[in-house]
């Protein structure tokens, strides 16, 4: 398992460096509800490392759902500046999904355009600022992306938790809209919901019938 590792994330950054932020995206492959971009600001001239190794912060896939939601409260708690942007199922159609989440990127980058000095997205980009770099599986190997990928994800949770409340026949609370053998089973009992991408692939075949 790779850990973030402090020393390798300012080896990424530009000497003077104070405030980072760190980008992730969640939500890309579901085939249903929204796709999410969290933004997570860190000051490096008061970063507490051992507090973010008590945490156990690392990439959110690698994490319970309890342990993500106990580490996005002591963030709150902690006062850290952090923002979750979200694009809509009904968006994703329109747009693309590709599109979608380089808009949610810009949104983030421009909401955070005068605290941070340098960002760090997980990911294959092309940024034309020197002050932005991606880095693919960042949210593994840096804290600050990684602290992105758990507010990011514990937000989008919720959101599909409350989802399963007006639409309980799909598992909503269990699969968070992955393409799991209970949610294709449901879709093809009851048929596609309003928060569904009908523009995905599964969802094109079952409604072509």
């Amino acid at each position: 398992m790779i850990n973030p590792d402090l020393d390798f994330e300012k080896s990424l950054l530009p000497t003077n460096t104070r405030f980072l932020l760190g980008i992730d995206e969640v939500g890309r492959g579901p085939w249903a509800g929204p796709v999410n971009i969290g933004a997570f600001l860190i000051d490096l001239n008061n970063f507490d490392l051992d507090l973010f190794q008590k945490l156990k912060v690392r990439d959110s896939k690698k994490l319970s759902p309890s342990q993500r939601q106990s580490i996005a409260k002591e963030f709150k708690n902690q006062g850290f500046d952090f923002k979750v942007f979200s694009a809509s199922s009904k968006t994703i159609d329109e747009q693309g999904i590709t599109f979608a989440i380089d808009s949610l990127i810009n949104s983030a980058l421009i909401h955070f355009r005068s605290l941070f000095d340098f960002a760090l997205v997980d990911g294959k980009f092309n940024f034309a600022s020197p002050q932005i770099k991606s880095l693919v599986s960042a949210d593994s190997k840096t804290f600050s992306v990684a602290s992105a990928s758990i507010i990011a994800k514990v937000v989008r949770d919720l959101k599909m938790i409350e989802y399963h409340q007006f639409y309980p026949q799909y598992g909503f609370d269990k699969h968070k809209g992955y393409g799991t053998r209970q949610h294709l089973l449901a879709l093809q009992t009851h048929g596609p919901c309003p928060i569904h991408r009908y523009s995905y692939r599964p969802l094109i075949k079952l409604t072509a019938k």
